[in-house]
């Protein structure tokens, strides 16, 4: 019996070795409990804009307008509520992403999939190929932005129609997989879950969260 114990013990210890060898990076955006070296801060293209993030107690959130209303912020101040960071490690191959989150009145707190950011003019960081994966109040989408002619285009390539609730939590995932079809993007919030098949995702990019179009609140974030 005493044999049987240590069996099963060390069965458990093994498990936990492998599930702890599945998790790349594990952040939690509570006060200190995060090192802001981790993240490169990254802007728009499409605004002049640089925005950035605030330290709550148990999360961080975007910086928005005090003057603005909700309304607003999401439509002609949304440039104003942008702020975007991205991990500053490159990923390669099959990850998982995935973030805690929550918006008030409408949306857009979101994960970012990203080619490597270029400098602009001013030398910060900027967005090039990037995919936003959208949690708002009617639902996910998936947004690739690429560049026509030095312009930022974009295109909704996946989404799904559902309703999510202001100032509730809820943890929103993107799995990235090669597959002999092609790359595939399977993206779950709540109770709900949609793939997209894309080719045109990079096998290498980086990720991170973005939040704009109003407040959104980032709770931990996390890559396996």
């Amino acid at each position: 019996m005493r044999k049987t114990w240590v069996l099963w013990g060390i069965a458990a210890l093994l498990q936990i070795a492998v599930l702890s060898a599945g998790e790349l990076f594990n952040c939690q955006f509570a006060e200190g409990k995060w090192n802001p070296a981790d993240f490169l801060p990254v802007k728009s293209s499409r605004w002049e804009c640089i925005g950035s993030f605030k330290q709550e107690k148990e999360h961080i959130v975007n910086a928005c307008p005090a003057d603005a209303d909700a309304e607003s912020m999401l439509n002609k101040r949304a440039p104003e509520t942008y702020a975007a960071m991205i991990y500053n490690q490159e990923l390669t191959g099959n990850h998982t992403v995935s973030a805690t989150m929550s918006f008030d009145y409408r949306m857009a707190p979101s994960i970012v999939i990203a080619e490597k950011p270029e400098l602009n003019a001013k030398l910060h960081p900027e967005f090039r190929t990037h995919y936003e994966i959208v949690l708002y109040d009617q639902g996910l989408n998936i947004w690739r932005h690429w560049f026509v002619d030095g312009k930022q285009v974009w295109k909704k390539v996946g989404f799904l129609k559902t309703t999510f609730e202001p100032k509730k939590t809820y943890t929103l995932t993107v799995s990235i997989q090669y597959t002999p079809r092609g790359p595939v993007m399977t993206v779950s919030a709540g109770d709900h879950s949609f793939g997209v098949l894309d080719p045109e995702l990079p096998k290498s990019y980086y990720a991170g969260i973005v939040a704009c179009e109003g407040v959104n609140r980032f709770y931990d974030f996390k890559i396996e």
